[in-house]
C-alpha cells in the first residue's frame, strides 16, 4: 500500500512537471519584414498555465552585437502575450527567444529565433543633414580677407 501511494505521488508529480514540457509554445512577430527604426510586435502563444513571459533580444550590426534586453511581455488574453520593441536605426540581423515562467514554478526557454531586419530607406533631406558644415565657412572667410586686403591697397 505504501509503495502504490509513493508510486502515485511520483507519477502525479511527473505528469505535472511534463505537462509544461508537452504544452504549444509559439512564438511569431509581426511586420514580416521590419526595417531598421521600426517598431515590431512580438506574439507568444501558449496552452500552458503561464504565470510570466519575458522576451530576450538582442540587435546586430553587420558582425558587432548590441547588448541584449530583457522585456515583460503583457497577456493579451488566455495563453496569448504581446510586447512591442522598437528597433535601433543601424539594425541589421535581430536575435531573439521567449523565457516562460510557469504557475507552478518551473521554467521554459524556446530556442533562439533571427531575423534579418532591411534598411531604412534615406531620403534626399536626410542626405543632406549628413553633410560635413563648414567648408562654405572656409570660402566666406577667404572672401572678406582677400575684400579687406584689396581695401587696404587701395586706401593707400
Amino acid at each position: 500500500m505504501r509503495r502504490a501511494l509513493i508510486g502515485l505521488i511520483v507519477v502525479t508529480m511527473f505528469f505535472l512537471f511534463s505537462a509544461n514540457a508537452l504544452s504549444k509554445i509559439e512564438v511569431s512577430y509581426s511586420p514580416s519584414k521590419p526595417k531598421a527604426g521600426d517598431t515590431v510586435k512580438f506574439y507568444l502563444n501558449t496552452t500552458a498555465n503561464v504565470s510570466s513571459a519575458k522576451l530576450w533580444i538582442e540587435e546586430c550590426k553587420g558582425n558587432q552585437c548590441f547588448l541584449p534586453e530583457t522585456l515583460d511581455m503583457e497577456q493579451a488574453g488566455p495563453g496569448n502575450y504581446v510586447v512591442e520593441y522598437k528597433l535601433r536605426e543601424d539594425a541589421t540581423l535581430v536575435h531573439y527567444k521567449v523565457n516562460v515562467t510557469f504557475q507552478n514554478g518551473s521554467y521554459a526557454e524556446t530556442k533562439v529565433y533571427e531575423f534579418e531586419v532591411e534598411p531604412k530607406p534615406q531620403s534626399i533631406a536626410e542626405d543632406k543633414t549628413k553633410e560635413t558644415p563648414g567648408f562654405q565657412v572656409y570660402g566666406i572667410v577667404i572672401s572678406l580677407i582677400v575684400v579687406v586686403l584689396v581695401l587696404r591697397r587701395l586706401s593707400r
